[in-house]
């Protein structure tokens, strides 16, 4: 850079043009390699997006995560569960194959209530329920969908919900939901319903120590 603007000014010269005194040309190119060098040398820092995983709740509460996932190779889909207490330990977790659903809402909203199922199945009484899907968390909220196709279906999920003495519905990220989308993703592996108890298949392991609260 420093010869360039040096053959530039002397080129000026010859050509009988305005150009800076001699003694000053490698003191202006120095300071504008300088300039140039200090530019360079400073990187724009992108803010990393938040990582985002399981969070815990209050003493004595279940939270109970859910998830469906579809398979290219089939017209199946599965569906994955984890039950944890306050803590993050694992209470029951579940993998379930189905027949492939119209849409992706209909097969959240399928997660949903075999996850409403299994909890009351185990005999728990208080659980907060959690997708990454927000318009189904929103209609089982609200009790209804604005879709005539699935509103039975989230009828179905109040009514077995019912059979608890506390329940809620939470939204979270794909992040924060990782684990039972690892369980349904597990269900092509089955012939049709795997239950483990305290305990997570192997595959999804890994999974559950990343979430783990510390």
């Amino acid at each position: 850079m420093v010869a360039r603007f040096v053959r530039l000014q002397t080129n000026k010269l010859c050509c009988n043009e305005p150009s800076l005194p001699v003694p000053k040309n490698f003191k202006s190119a120095t300071a504008l390699l300088s300039k140039f060098q200090q530019g360079a040398c400073v990187r724009v820092q992108k803010p990393k997006p938040a990582s985002v995983k399981w969070i815990p709740l209050v003493p004595s509460e279940l939270k109970v995560n859910f998830d469906g996932a579809t398979f290219a190779e089939s017209d199946e889909v599965g569906i994955g569960i984890i039950i944890r207490n306050e803590i993050g330990e694992v209470m029951a977790t579940l993998s379930k194959k189905n027949a492939q659903p119209h849409s992706v809402e209909i097969l959240e909203i399928l997660a949903a209530r075999r996850a409403i199922q299994f909890t009351v199945e185990l005999g728990f009484h208080h659980a907060t329920f959690e997708g990454d899907v927000e318009g189904v968390i929103k209609a089982l909220s609200l009790g209804s969908f604005p879709i005539t196709t699935t509103g039975h279906l989230v009828k179905d999920c109040k009514s077995i919900a019912g059979s608890l003495r506390a329940y809620s519905f939470s939204h979270t990220r794909r992040q924060g939901n990782k684990v039972a989308y690892a369980l349904a993703r597990e269900a092509r592996f089955f012939f049709l319903l795997q239950v483990w108890m305290e305990d997570v298949p192997p595959n999804t392991f890994n999974f559950v120590v990343d979430d783990f609260p510390v």
